[in-house]
C-alpha cells in the first residue's frame, strides 16, 4: 500500500511543481520592473505551493498563537527535514534561507530558485555580509523571511544551539524575530519528517510512503530591541527550547 501511495504522489506531484514552477518563471519577466512587486506575488505563490504539497502528503498541520506574525519578521525555527519546508511555507508568506546545494536538486531546486530563496554556501564565509544584505533588502520591503539557524537538520528530539551571523539582519532593521517550534507526531522513532542520516531519496520516499504526517506549530511572542545577536539567538535558543519540551507530547487534530 505504500509503495502504491508513493507513485501516486509522485504522478500528482511531478506536473503541480511544474506548473508552479511555470508560474514562478512567468512572474520574473512580468515584474522584472519592480522587485517588491515581484517579491509579493512570489511569496503568494510559494504559499499556495506549500499548501498543495501539504495537501497531498496529507500533512495535518495544529497551530497555536502567542504571537501574531507582522510583515518584514524574521522567522526562525528548529529543521527536521523537508515537511519543514511545506509546514512553514504554509503557516507564513515569506521566502527562505537555504543552503546552496538545493539548487542542484532536480525540480525542488528550479523552484527554489524561481521562488528567490537565499541561498547560502557554508563553505565561504566571505558570503556572510551578502547574505545579511540580502536579508535586510527582504525585511525593509516587508517581505517576512525564514530561517533555521541551526543550519542542519535534525532527528527532532532536540535543539542544537544557533548560528548568531543572520540575526544581525534582524537587528540592523529593527524588525522582530519570531520563534517557532515544529514537532512532529507520528510512531516512528525518530519521525518521518526527520532527515538524519539517511540520503535524500530515502528520506523524501520515507514521506511520500507515509500515509498521513501530524504537526504541531508553536508560534512564539516575538522578540525585538537586542542589540547583540548572539545574546539575541541565545534568547530565541532557550524560548524554543522550552516550547520544545511542552510539544513531544502527542497533539489532537
Amino acid at each position: 500500500m505504500g509503495y502504491l501511495l508513493a507513485i501516486i504522489r509522485i504522478t500528482l506531484l511531478v506536473p503541480t511543481y511544474i506548473f508552479f514552477g511555470l508560474i514562478g518563471f512567468g512572474l520574473f519577466f512580468i515584474y522584472f520592473w519592480s522587485k517588491e512587486t515581484y517579491y509579493r506575488k512570489v511569496i503568494f505563490f510559494s504559499r499556495l505551493w506549500a499548501r498543495c504539497s501539504c495537501l497531498l502528503l496529507n500533512i495535518k498541520i495544529k497551530v497555536t498563537h502567542k504571537s501574531m506574525v507582522e510583515q518584514g519578521s524574521l522567522i526562525i525555527a528548529n529543521h527536521v527535514g523537508v515537511p519543514d519546508i511545506f509546514v512553514m511555507g504554509s503557516c507564513f508568506p515569506s521566502f527562505f534561507v537555504s543552503k546552496a546545494d538545493v539548487r542542484r536538486w532536480p525540480l525542488v531546486g528550479w523552484l527554489s530558485q524561481l521562488g528567490a530563496t537565499i541561498f547560502v554556501d557554508r563553505n565561504r564565509k566571505q558570503q556572510v555580509r551578502s547574505t545579511i544584505d540580502q536579508l535586510q533588502y527582504r525585511l525593509k520591503a516587508k517581505c517576512s523571511v525564514i530561517l533555521f539557524p541551526e543550519a542542519q537538520a535534525t532527528d527532532g528530539k532536540d535543539i542544537l544551539q544557533f548560528k548568531s551571523s543572520y540575526f544581525e539582519a534582524a537587528i540592523q532593521t529593527g524588525k522582530p524575530v519570531v520563534p517557532v517550534v515544529i514537532n512532529y507526531h507520528d510512531k516512528n522513532q525518530p519521525s518521518v519528517a526527520c532527515w538524519y542520516n539517511i540520503n535524500f531519496l530515502t528520506h523524501l520516499f520515507r514521506l511520500l510512503k507515509q500515509k498521513q504526517l501530524n504537526t504541531t506549530v508553536q508560534i512564539l511572542s516575538s522578540i525585538q530591541g537586542e542589540t547583540d545577536r548572539k545574546v539575541l539567538a541565545n534568547k530565541c535558543y532557550d524560548v524554543m527550547q522550552n516550547a520544545h519540551l511542552n510539544l513531544a507530547m502527542p497533539a489532537e487534530y
